[in-house]
């Protein structure tokens, strides 16, 4: 991939982050790794580029010599306390701040964790005589409903920053952030593909007609009660069971889209097979989903433990589980013995590009200025003179940086001669001069093409 120099948020510096070979996006935030894949219209193309990212970390683990002393992690907590999020990012052309949009979307995602879990080991909820375990890692974190902020406005189910990263055919974005980061390819195609079919539903008008008394409680209570029962209240209507309100979607989604396209019906079809399961034999998603397959995993653990459920040992079974490095991950262990439901069956491949997207083009560019050697024009100095400015906060200094949204802002700020290239979303720009890509699922490959050939004697080379 390639550095990008410019800050991109408050809390940014210069050379935070860079976009790679496969249109995805990696920088630093808040102190962990964070991986943005590539614009996705396919199921298989949305657990590829996953897979693509783990790939490209054990990789440069490897190229820097730093195996079996750097260890990714792909889960949502540290199991100190702190959390950090699995961001879903849905196009759609609904207001994604409006009370349809909110209250239609929030009965589903409160209890999708059912199939989309990624289960935590919580030893502390051991000692009220419970099983220690949630199904869901992200809820135990949720503190609000919706808000306005990630952090700082608390911890919400669907974030209502209204920041679509397009700019073509009226389409917002959906930012979902609930989510847990799962292992298994099954339950990521799935938690994906049943929200974008309830996104779809909310956009032609359709109604639930359900509302959550207490979203976050609801979160929570299920998210504790691995076991079941699974129930949460409703206004006016008492309680009623998760697998029911999962049901009234999978319905209308069932009436609407089936049919249509091999990934919908499959979505359909493993969505069945998942709340089928769950009412009868929960077991039957060993393999499949996350949650499941993990508490099975430390059951085993458990059986021949002196501590049994009490034996601080778990966390480690449990955190051995989310590693990327096949030599000590528990979960490419049981993908080995054949015992994980696939999604794509070919080795990742960092170079792919997903399909019908703009991550084509924008892939295409970045190549070319790698080529280009366009990072060689950065001139770090300027950029902290022109960008950085000191800042006292309770009696200490700290170096801040102005951040630059895009390539618009750039050319406002005249900044071009600080900052050589930038790479955005939405667009590329070099030395002001700009290829913009609005539309997410256009490819923009010629155009791509042709100003890749150009970079070079954009940069003066």
């Amino acid at each position: 991939g390639l550095v990008d120099p410019a800050p991109r948020d408050w809390d940014e510096e210069p050379g935070n982050g860079g976009f790679l070979f496969n249109g995805a996006r990696v920088y630093l935030d808040s102190g962990h790794l964070e991986y943005a894949t590539a614009e996705c219209r396919t199921l298989d193309d949305i657990v590829e580029q996953e897979n693509a990212g783990n790939a490209i970390l054990l990789d440069t683990v490897e190229a820097q010599e730093l195996n079996r002393r750097v260890f990714f992690v792909k889960n949502n907590t540290d199991y100190l306390g702190n959390t950090f999020g699995y961001h879903e990012n849905y196009s759609v052309r609904l207001n994604p701040r409006g009370r349809d949009a909110v209250f239609g979307m929030m009965p589903f995602l409160v209890t999708r964790q059912l199939f989309a879990g990624a289960g935590m080991v919580d030893l502390a909820a051991g000692r009220d005589g419970r099983l220690p375990y949630h199904m869901s890692q992200r809820a135990a974190f949720v503190t609000v409903d919706v808000s306005r902020r990630v952090r700082f406005g608390g911890r919400p189910i669907i974030n209502l920053r209204d920041e679509p990263l397009a700019e073509a055919k009226g389409l917002r974005r959906l930012h979902v952030i609930v989510g847990d980061a799962n292992c298994s390819e099954y339950a990521t195609a799935l938690k994906v593909g049943t929200t974008a079919l309830v996104a779809q539903l909310l956009e032609r008008g359709w109604d639930p007609d359900m509302y959550l008394e207490e979203p976050v409680a609801a979160l929570k209570g299920i998210s504790r009660s691995p076991g079941g029962p699974w129930t949460v209240a409703l206004v006016d209507r008492g309680t009623v069971g998760a697998l029911e309100i999962q049901r009234r979607y999978l319905d209308a989604a069932q009436q609407a889209y089936a049919g249509r396209d091999a990934d919908t019906d499959w979505t359909l079809g493993a969505w069945t097979e998942c709340l089928d399961a769950l009412a009868d034999d929960p077991d039957r998603l060993i393999g499949k989903v996350d949650w499941l397959t993990k508490l099975a995993r430390l059951r085993d653990f458990v059986a021949d433990a002196p501590k049994g459920w009490a034996d601080p040992d778990l966390v480690k079974v449990d955190l051995a589980y989310h590693h990327i490095d096949p030599a000590v991950s528990l979960y490419a262990e049981l993908q080995r013995r054949g015992k994980l439901e696939r999604r794509v069956h070919t080795p990742p491949n960092a170079l792919a590009t997903p399909v019908g997207t703009r991550a084509i083009g924008r892939a295409r560019v970045v190549r070319a200025l790698a080529a280009a050697h366009a990072d060689a024009a950065i001139d770090w100095d300027a950029i902290t003179k022109n960008l950085g400015s000191v800042a006292n906060w309770e009696n200490q200094l700290y170096l801040v940086y102005q951040y630059i949204d895009d390539w618009k802002e750039l050319t406002a700020l005249g900044g071009w001669n600080v900052i050589p290239y930038l790479i955005d979303w939405a667009g590329i720009g070099v030395r002001g001069q700009v290829i913009e890509m609005p539309d997410p699922f256009q490819t923009y490959a010629s155009q791509a093409e042709d100003f890749a050939g150009q970079v070079a004697r954009y940069l003066g080379r």
